[in-house]
C-alpha cells in the first residue's frame, strides 16, 4: 500500500460536487496518461450517484456509490458496492436516523447515537459534500465515527483558458492523517482537483493545468517539511560522546558491550570501554540502548517529503530508489541543503518499460529498442547508477538493453519481462532480479503474461507446491552463484497480498498499532487490502507466502546475495522485512547485517558507511533494548545521528502525529 490507496483519499475528500441533474466528471490520471474517472449525477429524488473506477495495470478500485446528504452536505444515507485496488468485494453502508448512526462495511457493523452535525467518514467510500459542510460550519466539523476536520483557504489562482478564465482556490485540510492536505475548490466551492506526484484527480478538461497547479501546491506542502527540517535536527556542532551504549559491529555481525563512541565534525574518532574516555563534549546517555548503522531501504520508490521522515525516524538513513519521476533529483537537492528531511539515496533507477496497456506509471515507456537505449543514455548522462527492467518490456529487447546498460557501467535489475524466466533474463545480462514473485515464476514456465496481475496471483496459487530440492532449482541456485546475482525479495509485499483478511489486524502491525493516529488504525484493524480471497485461494495463499520465506531462506544457505527492500510504507515495512527474515530462519544478527554492513558493500559505500568503526562516518540508530535477542527492537529507535545531524526521534514522529517509543 501507498499508505492507504490513494483512490481511497480521493473518495474521501474530494468526491464532485454535481449541479442537480448534471453529470460531473473527473478524471484520474497518472504520469500524464487518463487512467480513470470519477462521474456524478443526482436523480429526480435527489438522491446523488458517484461511480469511480481507474486502471493502474489491470488493477485499481471501481466503486458505485448512492448518498443522500441534508441541506448542509452531511451524509445521512450510504450506499456503496465495488472492487478494491486489487478487485477485492467492497460493501459500506450508513444511515443516520433519528439521532442514530449506522454504519456497515467488510470490517464493521456497528451504531452510535450522535447529536449535532456529524460526518460520516467511509472505510472505503464516501457520502456528502465535505467541502459544502465545512463552509456552512465555520470549517471546522465533527467526523464519525471520531475526529475533527478544519479547512483553511489558502491560496487563490486563477486558470488561463484562452478568452475566458476560472478562478481555482487551494485548501488545507487538517485532522486526519499525517500531515496536512491540499485540494482545489472552484469560486462556487465545488471540488475541483486533488493532486499528487503519483496520481490526480481533476475536473475533465482541465488535464492539462496539473503541473501548473501542482506548482502551487507544492509550495504549501513543502512549507510544511521546510519547518520541520528547521526545527526537528539538531546540528552536531562540536564534540559528541555516546556514554556506555552496546554497539552492533556490522563487520562481524556480534554485539560489543558497554563502549563509549566518541564523534566529532561528523566522524567517529574513538570507540573505547564504557566511562575510559575523558573529554568535554556533549553526553548523549547510551545506557541500555544499541547503536546500530543507519539502516538501509533497497528498495523505495521515493515519491513525497512525508517519506523521508518516516525512513528516517526509522533509522532509515539511506535508500535506493527503484524508479520514479523527475522530481527525485529535485528532492535530493532538497535533503542535501537540509530543506526537508531525508534518507541519503544511494542508488538511482533509470526505470524502462515497454508502452502499452500495462505499462508502469512512471519513468520513459519505450517502443523499441532504439528508444531504450536513448533512455539508458539519458539515464547515464543524469548520473544514474542502474536500470530497471519492467513486465512490458518485450524479450527480445533485454540482451541489446543490458548490452548497452553495461556500456555505461550501470547495472541492470527489475522484473523479468512478460514470457520470459529469469534464468533466461539473468543469461541475457541481469544482474539482480526484483521481487521473489519473479523468483518463482522462473519455475512456471515463459508463456504467462505477467504485465497484470497474473503476476501475484500465479505464483499465489502455485509457489506452494514447487520442489525446493529440485534439479531444477539447484540449476537455478548455481546460476545465480555463478553470475553473482543478487535477489531482492521485499517479502513485505507478499506478506499484504496473500495474508491479510478482512477484519484481522495484519501482524506486522500488530505490536505498532496504537502508535499512529485514529484513523491509521481504523483502515489497519479493518485488514484486508491483499488480493481477493475465496475458499480457493485462501489456503494456497498462504501457504505460497511460507514457500516464498522458504525460498528466501535458501537463498541466504547458498550464499546469494540479498538485499533489504520493501516497495511499500517507508521506514515500518524495513522493519517488518527484517522481521520476516528473522522468521524465515536467518539468524537475526545475519540479517541485521545485510540491511547495513551488507547493503553498504553492495553499493560500494563500505570504506565510509555501513558500520560503527573509528573513522568512518557518524551514521548511527540508537534502539532501545538489544536487536540480537529480539529483532522486533529495531522499532524502538530513539536517535538517529547522520548527516551531521542529530534527530530525536520521538519528537520527530510527533510532528507528523505518530507516537514515537
Amino acid at each position: 500500500m501507498r499508505y492507504f490507496t490513494l483512490a481511497a483519499f480521493i473518495l474521501l475528500f474530494f468526491t464532485s460536487v454535481a449541479q442537480k441533474k448534471d453529470t460531473v466528471i473527473f478524471s484520474v490520471v497518472q504520469s500524464g496518461n487518463i487512467k480513470g474517472f470519477d462521474k456524478e449525477w443526482q436523480d429526480d429524488d435527489g438522491t446523488y450517484n458517484d461511480w469511480y473506477q481507474y486502471n493502474d495495470r489491470g488493477r485499481g478500485d471501481s466503486m458505485r456509490t448512492r448518498f443522500r446528504e441534508d441541506e448542509q452536505g452531511f451524509p445521512t444515507y450510504i450506499q456503496a458496492s465495488g472492487v478494491d485496488y486489487f478487485k477485492s468485494k467492497v460493501n459500506e453502508d450508513f444511515l443516520l436516523e433519528n439521532g442514530m448512526a449506522s454504519w456497515r462495511n467488510n470490517a464493521e457493523d456497528e451504531h452510535k447515537a450522535v447529536s449535532g452535525k456529524v460526518f460520516y467518514s467511509g472505510l472505503k467510500t464516501s457520502g456528502g459534500h465535505m467541502i459544502k459542510a465545512l463552509k456552512a460550519n465555520n470549517n471546522k466539523i465533527n467526523l464519525l465515527p471520531f475526529g475533527s476536520i478544519e479547512l483553511s483557504i489558502v491560496d487563490k489562482h486563477i486558470i488561463e483558458t484562452g478568452a475566458n478564465y476560472k478562478t481555482v482556490y487551494l485548501t488545507e485540510t487538517k485532522g486526519m492523517g499525517l500531515t496536512p492536505r491540499y485540494g482545489w475548490i472552484d469560486d462556487k466551492d465545488k471540488d475541483f482537483a486533488f493532486l499528487s506526484e503519483w496520481q490526480s484527480s481533476i475536473i475533465k478538461g482541465f488535464e492539462k493545468y496539473i503541473p501548473e497547479l501542482l506548482t502551487i501546491q507544492k509550495k504549501y506542502e513543502t512549507g510544511f517539511y521546510h519547518k520541520v527540517a528547521e526545527t526537528a535536527p539538531q546540528k552536531m556542532d562540536g564534540a559528541y560522546l555516546i556514554k556506555d551504549v552496546n554497539i552492533f559491529d556490522a563487520v562481524n555481525a556480534k554485539l560489543l558491550l558497554h563502549k563509549d563512541i566518541l564523534i566529532s565534525d561528523g566522524i567517529i574518532r574513538k570507540i573505547a570501554a564504557a566511562n575510559s574516555i575523558h573529554t568535554t563534549a556533549k553526553t548523549i546517555d547510551g545506557k541500555g540502548k544499541t547503536a546500530v548503522p543507519g539502516m538501509w531501504d533497497m528498495h523505495v520508490h521515493f515519491t513525497d517529503d512525508l517519506s523521508g521522515i518516516l525512513h528516517m525516524a526509522a533509522g532509515v538513513t539511506h535508500v535506493r530508489d527503484m524508479g520514479n519521476g523527475p522530481s527525485l533529483l529535485d528532492r535530493i537537492k532538497n535533503i542535501e541543503s537540509g530543506n526537508i528531511i531525508g534518507p541519503t539515496v544511494e542508488i538511482m533507477s533509470g526505470f524502462i518499460d515497454g508502452a502499452g496497456p500495462f505499462a508502469a506509471p512512471t519513468g520513459v515507456l519505450i517502443n523499441n529498442v532504439e528508444e531504450g537505449k536513448k533512455a539508458i543514455r539519458d539515464y547515464a548522462s543524469k548520473g544514474y547508477q542502474q536500470i530497471k527492467l519492467y513486465s512490458s518490456i518485450k524479450p527480445e529487447w533485454v540482451k541489446p538493453l543490458a548490452d548497452e546498460t553495461k556500456l555505461h557501467h550501470m547495472r541492470l535489475a527489475g522484473h523479468i519481462p512478460s514470457y520470459m524466466t529469469a534464468t533466461t533474463a539473468i543469461n541475457m545480462g541481469y544482474n539482480e532480479v526484483t521481487h521473489m514473485n519473479m523468483v518463482v515464476l522462473n519455475f512456471l514456465g515463459d508463456t504467462i503474461d505477467t504485465r497484470s496481475t497474473g503476476r501475484f496471483t500465479i505464483p499465489g496459487l502455485r509457489a506452494g507446491s514447487i520442489d525446493l530440492n529440485s534439479g531444477e532449482m539447484k540449476s537455478f541456485i548455481q546460476l545465480l552463484k555463478e553470475k553473482q546475482i543478487t535477489v531482492d525479495p521485499t517479502l513485505v509485499v507478499f506478506e499484504d497480498m496473500y495474508t491479510n483478511r478482512d477484519k484481522i489486524t495484519p501482524e506486522k502491525y500488530t505490536r505498532i498499532i496504537n502508535h499512529f493516529p485514529l484513523d491509521w488504525q481504523r483502515n489497519i484493524r479493518a485488514g484486508g487490502g491483499g488480493l481477493p480471497i475465496t475458499g480457493a485461494t485462501d489456503g494456497p495463499y498462504k501457504k505460497s507466502f511460507d514457500a516464498f520465506m522458504k525460498i528466501t531462506k535458501l537463498l541466504y544457505d547458498n550464499k546469494i546475495k540479498i538485499v533489504a527492500g520493501t516497495d511499500g510504507v517507508p521506514g515500518f515495512d524495513l522493519h517488518r522485512e527484517l522481521e520476516l527474515y528473522v522468521k524465515a530462519g536467518i539468524p537475526a544478527e545475519k540479517v541485521l547485517q545485510l540491511a547495513t554492513y551488507g547493503s553498504a558493500v553492495y553499493t560500494g559505500k563500505s570504506n565510509k558507511l555501513g558500520s560503527i568503526n573509528e573513522g568512518k562516518i557518524a551514521d548511527i540508530v540508537l534502539i532501545e533494548g538489544n536487536p540480537i535477542e529480539n529483532i522486533s527492537n529495531i522499532r524502538k529507535t530513539k536517535s538517529v545521528i547522520t548527516q551531521g545531524k542529530y534527530f530525536d526521534v520521538p519528537k520527530l514522529y510527533d510532528q507528523i502525529s505518530i507516537k514515537g517509543y
